[in-house]
């Protein structure tokens, strides 16, 4: 299993980037095959041959050659996609419609050498800005910018203004930003002309930026983390206090302060480890990355809402990492899951999609998605590990589906109980596994309340509905509050999960 975070350091302020130029030998070599760790020379240009599978609603794009350890990804407005690569390191682009990969080595850097093939770049952050493809290379503090139409780049390098660049984003003025994945927190802000600005941020303490979003041209969001109070113990996954903490922040883009001060998110609410924050629909979706679950933040109710994964047997925690936002719903990955995740908010369900098929049953196949990029009718994916690009299709139809029948909510006593129940319509031809999970802590496992479905599996059917009950019981002990449950049904590769509220007075 891989969990990597980003790298720390202390970094001095400054104002102007320094750029080099670089050209590139462009040459095309198309092959199905790789060289040694599948890498081209720097500052090189390579065309290859991406093999295509397809299982369910995934398609995945094996890269080939060996520990390529494809990271970031954004999809392209001609329905193309880019993403980086560590190893080489560089960016590449991928045309799904028949498989091809344009590989953009970038200058100045060594290639990776058999047997280990280690990898000297850390790319979380890419953007299309400027006519460039961008790519952040957190351990090198450099971002680095490739024009496709000539394999010529521009690097950027950040050492002394704001080291460790981890996440671009093109904001509403045009200029391309980046978050300083440091303390004290900062973000870069770069200008067409290649002139950079350092904008220190107030307040943070000892909190790093990681993801940026930007919602309109006077509010965006920053997540943040803070690893001080991290423990690698498993009672992280019981115990927040000893899991990394960190924080949501609020700004004005339009205020181009030297300094400004940050609005927290939701304060009073304890996040754990979160990893990435996107806007969707007067929400702020957050990814909790030591826990089996994402949370989102209503703004104008100022309550907070967690939304439990399903759970899986061979680790605690699915480690959700990043969350996109496309067509009303928040996309996400899970880890340790090895999953890709969907939530409908208006429907109150969650779709997760197995990367492997058949799904992985120990720590040792995990195949390391760690990027996430929403596309035109679904999300994309790179898997770091196992050397490929996946996409997930929103419109895939199973052959069945779940939907929430009556009340989605109810309020108990300690000791008292609630009675729900969800439709599950369609045919299906084997039985469909039935799983609980809820918010009770940061494992999603329940502990003193007892969610009981009416069956352990509901039987294969065609052409039908079929409504199964589900009886919540709530300890004596259980604290006053609000708790999701989850309720999820799995035919293998797909896990489909309704989700109910409770509020024990």
């Amino acid at each position: 299993m891989v969990k990597m975070i980003g790298k720390r350091a202390i970094a001095a302020v400054a104002v102007l980037a320094i750029v080099a130029i670089a050209s590139v030998a462009v040459y095309e070599l198309f092959y199905t095959g790789g060289l040694p760790c599948g890498a081209i020379p720097a500052g090189s240009e390579a065309r290859v041959k991406a093999s295509e599978s397809q299982f369910g609603a995934v398609t995945e794009y094996q890269l080939p050659g060996v520990d390529r350890y494809p990271d970031a990804v954004i999809a392209a407005p001609d329905g193309s996609v880019w993403f980086g690569v560590d190893e080489a390191p560089g960016v590449e682009h991928l045309y799904p419609n028949n498989g091809t990969v344009v590989q953009y080595a970038w200058p100045n850097y060594p290639s990776p050498l058999p047997p280990d093939c280690v990898y000297s770049a850390s790319i979380s952050g890419i953007a299309l800005w400027n006519g460039r493809v961008w790519g952040a290379d957190e351990y090198g503090n450099v971002i680095i910018g490739v024009n496709p139409s000539d394999g010529k780049s521009v690097t950027l390098n950040t050492t002394a203004q704001a080291a460790y660049p981890y996440w671009l984003a093109v904001g509403p003025d045009g200029y391309l930003w980046f978050t300083s994945d440091n303390t004290p927190a900062r973000l870069g802000r770069v200008a067409p002309n290649m002139s950079m600005q350092v904008i220190n941020l107030s307040g943070l303490g000892n909190d790093e930026p990681l993801t940026l979003d930007f919602v309109n041209s006077s509010l965006a969001y920053i997540s943040t983390v803070n690893i001080s109070t991290f423990s690698a113990t498993s009672a992280c996954a019981e115990i927040s206090s000893n899991c990394a903490s960190g924080h949501v922040y609020s700004f004005d883009p339009s205020d181009l302060s030297p300094t400004i001060m940050p609005k927290v998110v939701g304060a009073g609410f304890n996040l754990t480890l979160p990893t990435s924050a996107s806007f969707l629909d007067g929400g702020v979706w957050v990814a909790q990355h030591d826990a089996s679950n994402v949370v989102r933040y209503d703004i104008s109710a100022g309550t907070w809402t967690t939304y439990p994964t399903s759970t899986v047997s061979y680790v605690p925690i699915t480690l959700a990492l990043e969350t996109a936002t496309e067509g009303g719903n928040v996309w996400f990955d899970e880890h340790y899951a090895n999953k890709i995740a969907v939530i409908d908010p208006a429907s109150n369900t969650l779709v997760e999609y197995s990367e492997s098929d058949p799904p992985i049953t120990n720590g040792t196949e995990i195949q390391n998605d760690l990027s996430i990029a929403a596309g035109d009718g679904g999300v994309w994916f790179t898997s770091l590990t196992a050397n490929y690009v996946g996409f997930v299709n929103s419109a895939y139809n199973p052959g069945w589906g779940i939907a929430i029948e009556g009340a989605d909510s109810a309020a108990v006593l300690p000791g008292g109980n609630a009675s729900f129940a969800m439709d599950v319509t369609g045919s299906w031809s084997t039985p469909l596994g039935v799983a609980v999970s809820d918010s009770e802590n940061l494992t999603s496992t329940p502990k003193l309340i007892q969610i009981i479905p009416s069956v352990s599996s509901v039987p294969g059917m065609a052409a039908t509905t079929y409504q199964l009950g589900v009886r919540v019981l709530v300890g004596q002990t259980v604290r006053p509050g609000e708790y999701t449950l989850a309720v999820t049904l799995t035919s293998g590769v797909i896990q489909q999960t309704g989700y109910f509220f409770i509020k024990v007075d």
